[in-house]
């Protein structure tokens, strides 16, 4: 599969984000609606039905509709959701060139971090397109972890009880030959923080 513009687009708009999951040991890049991420959506929905936010009606329909009927991601149902109809799943290889970063600009934004000088609206906004290309959400059920960086939103509430959950820099956890943000030695991870 080919990246099309449309996902760069979604991306940029915040309409998509992407996920990487941990599932048998197997790595997985995924492109996806933002909501799509949250574990356990019945918490979510039964939180606004009980403080009228939703009615019962709506309550149900959003349980048939919601990711197919998944309410609640488990290992045991991630290959269900991973056929949904807004589902991209990425290869490693695919994502090589994924960050699209102009020439430069790694080292613009480097020379900004040390001298705080030089960031100017065109840097600033090539660098928030490199950033929206950065995972927004880990999710390893072999471990039981997810994590975000979506930031003032609160992912963490809605998943399993048993699981780690937090809101936090998770890149970590992802193996290094999964870091398509990694370039000849330039991580673009650091966009993040500008």
């Amino acid at each position: 599969m080919t990246i099309d513009q449309d996902v760069f687009d979604d991306l940029w708009d915040g309409e998509r984000s992407i996920g990487f999951f941990v599932q048998s040991a197997q790595c997985y890049w995924i492109v996806d609606e933002k909501r799509n991420f949250t574990l356990d959506v019945d918490k979510s929905l039964r939180a606004s039905l009980s403080n009228g936010t939703i009615t019962q009606e709506q309550y149900e329909r959003s349980c048939l509709k919601f990711r197919n009927g998944i309410l609640k991601m488990t290992a045991e149902n991630f290959p269900s959701y991973l056929h949904g109809p807004s589902v991209k799943i990425l290869s490693s290889s695919e994502l090589q060139g994924f960050i699209g970063a102009k020439p430069n600009v790694f080292e613009k934004i480097e020379n900004y971090y040390l001298t705080g000088e030089g960031l100017d609206s065109e840097l600033f906004k090539n660098a928030n397109v490199i950033r929206s290309r950065l995972p927004l959400f880990y999710v390893n059920f072999d471990r039981k972890i997810f994590m975000h960086m979506d930031d003032g939103r609160f992912h963490e509430e809605y998943v399993h009880s048993d699981w780690v959950a937090e809101s936090g820099d998770f890149s970590y956890l992802i193996p290094s030959r999964e870091k398509y943000w990694v370039d000849a030695g330039k991580d673009f991870w650091k966009v993040r923080f500008l």
